[in-house]
């Protein structure tokens, strides 16, 4: 595996920060919070947002890595590894669900929380999560867990470059019928499979490129060309600033899957310190969980108290403490039914 667990594990917890910070700083500040530094007329907090939309493209590259991974060690008992991944993704969420939709949303009388049966039931099966916008992934990710065997398949069968101009040219398709003709049909039903099957196509290019990252040793292809770079920090940060202001004068977040990729793997390059990399690996066991909570402070729930320090820095450390104190209440529960269930 040429990518470490460990850094497989540090890039999720990077996505997952990044989307913390996209979600609360990608809008309008005013009457938000109080930003220091301008690019411009624009907060420079704005410009770095933008970038952090690279955030689902890494996780969904780190996904497609590590599924491929455990494709190629044994086809044959994928599938069951993959029902047991999911049995465990669905305690997690249910958890979750409970504690914040249900519980949390009644007590505070939240319109909505938990609502109709219906809508109750789309969400607790993840067919259609609208209790946190942050949850349209999971549904995705499942699918991925659930047909991942078949387009690795492909990949093992097709010709790389022409799988890859297939999966560039489906993405293309796919991001025009997200953004730009999101609304074409009336019927609940209809719509649905049409938000749904652009949102699965829109992501598949990046959780295939982890795939293809494996296959074909990309890490160890990039890293011989840093091998004899001197001062290698400090050039692969400056290109990681070049893909900031790149993504600063493209803002049409369609280039998300260009910036991730060249962030992952210049992170990858970097000598970072001890104390960086033990944050990092902190953040592993609660990187889920931020992810589908936070949305449930800055946004459903808490918007004011999460947006009372006012400052940038202090914001995004206040939904950080936030979403890790409940991350350890929700990792209790979820080792405890786990035990119970004998689910290892």
């Amino acid at each position: 595996m040429e990518i470490t667990i460990q850094k497989s594990n540090q890039l999720k917890s990077i996505a997952i920060l990044m989307m913390l910070f996209l979600h609360l700083f990608n809008q309008d500040y005013k009457d938000l919070f109080e930003p220091i530094f301008f690019v411009g007329k624009q907060p420079l907090s704005y410009y770095i947002s933008l970038f952090c939309d690279a955030c689902v493209p890494i996780f969904a590259f780190v996904s497609g890595y590590g599924l491929y991974f455990k494709y190629v060690q044994n086809p044959k008992i994928y599938g069951n590894a993959n029902n047991t991944r999911l049995k465990k993704l669905y305690i997690n969420y249910w958890i979750i669900l409970l504690l914040f939709a249900v519980i949390l949303g009644f007590f505070l009388s939240k319109p909505g929380y938990p609502g109709s049966f219906l809508k109750f039931f789309l969400n607790i099966t993840a067919i259609s999560p609208t209790y946190n916008g942050a949850w349209w992934f999971l549904t995705v990710y499942i699918l991925f867990v659930l047909n991942s065997a078949f387009w690795f398949q492909l990949l093992n069968k097709l010709n790389p470059y022409f799988f890859l101009i297939i999966l560039l040219v489906v993405y293309g398709i796919a991001f025009y019928f997200r953004i730009y003709k999101d609304s074409l049909f009336e019927n609940p039903i209809l719509q649905w499979l049409h938000l749904q099957t652009a949102l699965y196509f829109c992501t598949l290019m990046q959780f295939m490129l982890g795939a293809f990252a494996l296959k074909f040793k990309w890490y160890s292809k990039i890293s011989q060309l840093f091998v004899q770079i001197s001062f290698k920090n400090i050039i692969v940060l400056s290109l990681i600033a070049v893909l900031v202001i790149f993504h600063g004068f493209v803002t049409n977040f369609i280039v998300a899957p260009l910036t991730a990729l060249g962030f992952i793997f210049l992170f990858l390059q970097l000598n970072i310190p001890l104390f960086i990399n033990n944050l990092l690996d902190f953040f592993t066991p609660h990187a889920t969980n931020i992810w589908l909570i936070h949305m449930f402070f800055y946004m459903i729930y808490f918007k004011e108290f999460i947006y009372s320090p006012k400052y940038v820095i202090p914001i995004f450390l206040f939904l950080i403490g936030c979403c890790v104190i409940s991350s350890y209440v929700v990792n209790f529960a979820n080792r405890i039914i786990l035990k119970k269930l004998k689910i290892k």
